[in-house]
């Protein structure tokens, strides 16, 4: 009977290790990537490592913390699901992925870690007061209002790239928490708001492990001088009028594109990344709000400032269609397929393009995406 229950005990749990694409059971539509290490059994629980992407971009993080991940012993699952928005949906995707792996895997309860980055960063530290969580990795964001709960009893691992536009907030945050004597690792690297580098995986994991010792931010004169320019830059965007503020963009891309490294580039590229993901997620809000010519008229922001992403482009070219603007559409498409954008599925089941598909630029726009 014994050898019985631990046959039907193993069955339950996948066998296969690496990376992978798994969908989740009764649930059509809802899916996770899995890291599993190369010396993973059922007959002993795991620790895990839960990600959580703006994006829904389950795979970018997973691959990100995986080798890591091998050598500290940690599954890394990533949802295709959570992504910036309403915390409904949010909710269902995190519970649907912690369901599912735990019916899949052999899981420590104990050692269940969550990892974000941005406004996944946010979910995950809100997920860790629940005292389920035993540590969390934020990237690019910390705790929304009013700021760090009075008791933390998780680690806590932040990351912030010099050029993020959210360093700030980071740096202020762990100075608050260092006055509070809250133990935390602090950790800044080159580069701008995105998941921190793969070098820094092993690092995180150490952190959790305990053989990586707590490290603030020190204090820094200069961090404050440039949070303040920051903050100024900012203010001027947010009330000045249209020539002024693509004035303050085009000066800051000057900036941005310096050689080398200076507390005037990373400002810049601050102003830069906040600019366009503050567009982008304006035009999100007031495309659900149906005020299509004010969504096309804050997308051209997110375009100016970073002409090179083709998210924003796709974004500008379903808010022009919407608004009536159809030549404006058909440009941002283009734009859109030369800048490397491949959606070409979301592209044709999108209801509001739907008029721009009688227009021959439009098969031409859509071949060149299916290349």
């Amino acid at each position: 009977m014994r050898w019985c229950a631990l046959i039907l005990l193993a069955a339950n749990y996948l066998p296969a290790q690496g990376i992978r694409q798994i969908d989740v059971r009764g649930h059509p539509g809802q899916s996770y990537w899995i890291f599993v290490p190369s010396n993973y059994t059922a007959d002993r629980a795991w620790p895990v490592l839960y990600c959580l992407d703006p994006g829904a971009r389950g795979r970018f993080p997973v691959e990100r913390f995986a080798a890591a991940a091998e050598k500290a012993g940690f599954l890394v699952a990533g949802s295709n699901n959570s992504r910036n928005g309403p915390m409904g949906p949010v909710q269902e995707a995190i519970g649907l992925m912690l369901a599912d792996t735990h019916e899949r895997f052999s899981i420590d309860d104990s050692r269940v870690y969550a990892a974000g980055l941005s406004g996944g960063a946010r979910v995950a530290l809100q997920w860790a007061q629940n005292g389920h969580i035993a540590g969390v990795i934020a990237c690019s964001a910390g705790f929304g209002p009013p700021g760090p709960p009075k008791q933390m009893g998780f680690r806590l691992f932040a990351t912030t790239g010099w050029d993020d536009f959210n360093h700030d907030e980071l740096y202020r945050m762990s100075r608050e928490l260092a006055r509070r004597n809250v133990p935390h690792r602090f950790v800044e690297f080159e580069g701008g708001h995105e998941w921190m580098p793969a070098a820094l995986a092993d690092e995180a994991f150490g952190f959790f492990l305990g053989s990586v010792p707590d490290q603030p931010a020190q204090p820094s004169r200069e961090a404050e001088k440039q949070a303040a320019q920051y903050e100024r830059l900012m203010a001027q965007m947010e009330s000045g009028g249209e020539d002024e503020r693509r004035s303050i963009i085009r000066q800051a891309q000057k900036d941005a594109a310096r050689e080398h490294d200076s507390p005037e580039r990373r400002v810049a590229r601050q102003v830069i990344g906040g600019v366009s993901i503050g567009a982008m997620e304006s035009t999100r809000e007031l495309m659900v709000q149906k005020r299509y010519s004010d969504a096309a008229r804050t997308a051209e922001e997110s375009v100016l400032a970073r002409p090179e992403n083709a998210g924003a482009w796709y974004s500008l070219a379903v808010a022009s269609a919407a608004a009536g603007n159809t030549r404006r559409a058909l440009v941002a498409l283009g734009q859109a397929a030369v800048k490397g954008w491949k959606g070409w599925e979301r592209m044709e089941a999108e209801p509001l393009l739907a008029k721009m598909r009688r227009d021959p630029h439009y098969a031409e726009i859509l071949a060149k995406m299916r290349q």
